[in-house]
């Protein structure tokens, strides 16, 4: 056996997507053992939450990630909601979810952006990325920012939606729907896309429920777990929409449903635009009585399960948030997936996790 040495990937390492390292043991080209090693840009966004009141705490979760500052002020606000007993209108809980899933697709197009270029497709990190800057055209003309949105609030939206934004978005949805084709089409067609995808980071059925893995992670290997089916929210029950799954559980598996995903916001978008009701309060005042009380809410953040534990207490502050990020559960099954590879399988094998240290160092 070659000699056994350690290489060390990161804090600042392309593979990384991150700040944090990887610790590998290697022997030769073989991968004998990983360990990960996080808390290099850690904010104490949770502390800093239990010293703010409710309203002031919402644009922290926009930064938990910037992919996806929709769906975790989302989680918070439908936390809160739930905490105060607050009911929010059927025209603001479809607005939510069209936002949820465009967010959707603008954090999966990031991901295939980075994935496809960790894999020697250089050419998809301009094309996928190009997609992404229409649809956060489409966020911005509604909330008036590109990522940090703070647009949900406790009882409904901070404005409704803009004159026009219906027909845009129905045109967005037509055209994400012939790139996305189209990519798959450039992908699946690429020698070395599939070399570098198929049996690789393969994690098992059994081994993906006792890790704790999660979101397209956990649907790649055979688990068709969605939070949106199995306990809806907002308006998921009244719409019609598969949950993608495949059995392989390798790199190329958790390409193809993250893919699939996308054509299912699209088809969740579509409904939402033409069922919308026409009428309804956008914003509902939240009681005065402050909450008093524990409560659980979760999501399905486009990585996964996402959750705040709120503990309330009769202030304006909250006694205790903690969060749960889908990335962090992900990330922890890494050196797991890893074990029995090769080196030159770390690059897809951590990029087809799709992480986001922000909300893991939180």
């Amino acid at each position: 056996m070659s000699e056994q040495m350690y290489i060390h990937m990161g804090p600042q390492h392309p593979v990384n997507h991150g700040l944090w390292t990887l610790k590998v043991k290697t022997a030769g080209e073989l991968v004998i053992d990983a360990e990960v090693l996080i808390g290099y840009v850690f904010r104490m966004i949770e502390k800093i939450a239990e010293s703010r009141p409710y309203n002031a705490i919402q644009p922290l979760t926009n930064r938990l990630c910037y992919v996806s500052g929709m769906s975790w002020e989302a989680s918070y606000t439908m936390a809160v909601e739930k905490l105060m007993g607050v009911e929010v209108s059927k025209r603001a809980q479809y607005i939510r979810t069209i936002m949820l899933e465009l967010q959707r697709i603008a954090s999966h197009l990031t991901w295939l952006s980075a994935y496809s270029t960790d894999v020697g497709v250089v050419t998809m990190l301009v094309i996928a990325y190009r997609e992404r800057e229409y649809v956060l055209d489409l966020l911005e003309h509604v909330t008036g920012s590109r990522m940090m949105y703070n647009y949900f609030t406790a009882g409904g939206l901070r404005r409704d939606l803009p004159q026009g934004f219906k027909e845009d978005c129905h045109n967005l949805t037509h055209y994400l729907e012939e790139r996305l084709k189209e990519y798959k089409a450039i992908l699946d067609d690429s020698k070395v896309f599939l070399l570098r995808s198929e049996n690789v980071g393969i994690i098992t059925k059994n081994d993906a429920l006792n890790l704790g893995a999660t979101g397209p992670v956990l649907r790649a290997s055979g688990v068709q777990a969605d939070l949106r089916k199995i306990e809806p929210y907002l308006v998921y029950d009244e719409l019609e929409f598969d949950i993608p799954m495949r059995t392989s559980g390798d790199c190329y598996a958790r390409y193809e449903i993250r893919m699939e995903e996308m054509f299912q916001s699209i088809r969740l978008i579509r409904q939402a635009l033409d069922q919308i009701p026409l009428e309804g309060e956008i914003l509902q005042k939240p009681p005065r009585k402050l909450p008093k009380g524990d409560i659980y809410f979760r999501t399905e953040d486009p990585r996964g399960e996402a959750a705040f534990y709120i503990i309330g207490n009769d202030d304006r502050i909250p006694y205790r948030v903690k969060i749960k990020s889908p990335a962090y559960s992900n990330l922890a099954i890494c050196n797991y997936i890893l074990k029995g590879g090769k080196v030159a399988d770390i690059a897809p094998t951590v990029a087809s996790i799709d992480l986001c240290m922000g909300e893991i160092d939180r």
